[in-house]
């Protein structure tokens, strides 16, 4: 079998021979010369390399493949022919069983390496039924390739561009339109606005897409004339342009808009109006696998009072408002909050509550014993500070924590644990195939410890 490695180094050391011991937050391989600890991208575990020792950051040396000399029964050829260029997947080159297998290992030593606390096993993860072909959003850097305007992402470790509209990682439909507009850029004798990013967003429910162009212009009618034609592609409802620009000032200008703005989403028995603004998962089964088993957990919440913080569109909330529960939504994102206004409406949702604010600031004004169980679903940088506190101060009955990095969230659990919170139950899913990326649900309780 062919083996693909990268060799990109320009140390002139002598090659050493490394075994690799397992995979670390980010994909890459962990093993040891001596004492010394190197990162090898593209290494697997059980695998013997020869390898290119390269620079040390944070007391870490990288470490770059010259040869393979032992591979790991694991390996395969990555499907994807930019896979050694471009910077969005990293374990394309392990068969899809081991990437499970892999991310659970990652996730069980991130819990006890940085969490330090006492955790309950950890199931197995929960697979996404498209190992590839499953992103419904992805958001391309547009740059002047050697004839026109391409999508792009970005090479690994850089700001290189390289052409990357068949991406493998989202859908043929997404492609498809993908390529339609690289020729209608291609087929245009101007272009009147100055295009950064292009995002495409399709409604996994509709299979609607809307095309977010992020850039600037000048005369918005001249800019309206050349999106129409966008409409006429299979599958397209809407065109945005949204002026590039500080985040403050973007929530404040008025996007132009050609067509919907919008796409509907089913989420169990809920019907979700999700904006070109607001945050929406890429992988929506296996979001949907996280809410049931969330629901699951939680039981029948009939008469639970229920908060919810870093709602975003509000689906796990407004799934237990549908099914008794008393529910607030907490989410500082505007638009994300009118999102979920309009969708408690389209599934007539009564028992929900919406604040758009900050955790941070809503936190502090919240009564312990107020709410019988809370439920967070913060960024990838994971709870602040002031979060943190809070929840401790708070002391929920039960908290739920959804997360989408492990060594944050081993993090967080470490410093709830000092709180008097204590670790139940532990699922990961796999939301990003053939990147490095985990997302768990975990589910807290109060133990009888005080602070």
């Amino acid at each position: 079998m062919k083996h693909s490695v990268v060799v990109r180094s320009a140390s002139k050391a002598l090659p050493s021979e490394i075994r690799i011991e397992k995979l670390v937050p980010g994909g890459n391989g962990l093993g040891r010369i001596g004492p010394q600890v190197i990162f090898v991208k593209g290494g697997l575990p059980g695998e013997t390399l020869q390898i290119q020792v390269g620079a040390k950051l944070r007391g870490v040396h990288s470490g770059d493949i010259t040869k393979i000399l032992e591979a790991s029964h694991d390996r395969v050829e990555p499907p994807c022919s930019i896979y050694e260029v471009c910077g969005g997947c990293q374990l394309q080159h392990l068969q899809y069983a081991g990437q499970l297998r892999e991310k659970r290992a990652m996730l069980v030593d991130a819990l006890q390496r940085i969490g330090k606390i006492e955790i309950p096993e950890v199931g197995v993860v929960v697979p996404s039924p498209q190992p590839l072909g499953y992103r419904n959003t992805i958001r391309f850097v547009v740059f002047k390739g050697s004839t026109n305007l391409q999508l792009g992402l970005f090479q690994a470790g850089t700001h290189t561009p390289v052409d990357a509209h068949t991406c493998l990682l989202i859908p043929e439909r997404i492609q498809h339109v993908a390529a339609l507009v690289t020729q209608r850029f291609a087929t245009s004798s101007s272009i009147p606005m100055f295009l950064e990013h292009l995002e495409f967003r399709s409604s996994a429910t509709t299979s609607d897409i809307l095309l977010v162009f992020h850039g600037t212009y000048k005369n918005p009618e001249r800019v309206k004339a050349f999106l129409e034609s966008f409409l006429h592609m299979p599958g397209v409802v809407g065109c945005v342009v949204q002026r590039s620009g500080p985040k403050d000032d973007r929530m404040q200008r008025p996007a132009l808009v050609v067509g919907q703005d919008a796409v509907t989403e089913r989420f169990g028995d809920l019907t979700l109006q999700i904006g070109f603004h607001s945050f929406t998962q890429t992988n929506w089964p296996v979001f949907e696998a996280i809410g049931k088993t969330l629901s699951d957990w939680i039981g029948h919440p009939d008469g639970l009072q229920v908060l919810e913080v870093y709602a975003g569109t509000g689906a796990f909330g407004m799934s237990l408002a549908r099914h008794g529960a008393f529910v607030t939504l907490v989410e500082s994102n505007a638009l994300a909050i009118a999102d979920a206004k309009t969708s408690a409406a389209l599934s007539r949702i009564a028992r929900c509550k919406f604040k758009r604010q900050a955790g941070e600031k809503f936190l502090p004004s919240v009564n312990s014993g107020e709410y019988d169980l809370i439920i967070v679903d913060p960024p990838r940088t994971g709870l602040s500070p002031v979060v943190l506190q809070e929840l401790g101060r708070i002391r929920a009955s039960r908290l739920f924590y959804v997360s989408c990095d492990v060594a944050t969230l081993s993090r967080d659990l470490a410093r709830l644990a000092t709180f008097g919170y204590r670790v139940c139950r532990v699922q990961p899913f796999d939301m990003f195939p053939q990147t490095a990326h985990i997302e768990t649900l975990v589910e807290l309780a109060v133990s009888d410890m005080t602070t």
